[in-house]
């Protein structure tokens, strides 16, 4: 590589191990371990909002406006994997994103139609 690099070896439950390389060679081996654990947190958070919470359809090309479509988008991620923690353990983001919408879709199909859906049909 033409320059020193630190090397940090964690093993992990299944007798394997992880190598962890830093430029940094006076860094402590835990915060190298530290500064990977958050670069994964922040990459599955921008991929799991592309996926489920629309980061990539802005239409916009104003700075506010992405900005505050970047932060709802976020901020919705944020809120269905804590809804998801509490109510729902079961169940995968995909599979919370499917609830939500068949719920909505239900809803604004018997708001649409006008009665009740515990209303009993009566034959004609």
């Amino acid at each position: 590589m033409r320059r020193d690099i630190r090397i940090v070896v964690c093993p992990v439950e299944n007798g394997g191990h992880l190598l962890y390389f830093s430029t940094d060679t006076d860094m402590r081996p835990e915060k190298i371990i530290g500064f990977y654990r958050t670069r994964f947190q922040i990459e599955f958070g921008i991929r799991d909002a592309k996926q489920f919470t629309g980061l990539q359809s802005q239409q916009t090309r104003d700075k506010d406006r992405l900005d505050f479509a970047f932060n709802l988008s976020f901020t919705a991620l944020n809120v269905c994997k804590e809804v998801i923690r509490k109510d729902y353990p079961d169940l995968s983001l995909a599979q919370f994103k499917r609830l939500m919408f068949e719920s909505y879709l239900a809803s604004t199909i018997i708001s649409t139609y006008g009665k009740s859906p515990h209303s009993k049909i009566s034959p004609t």
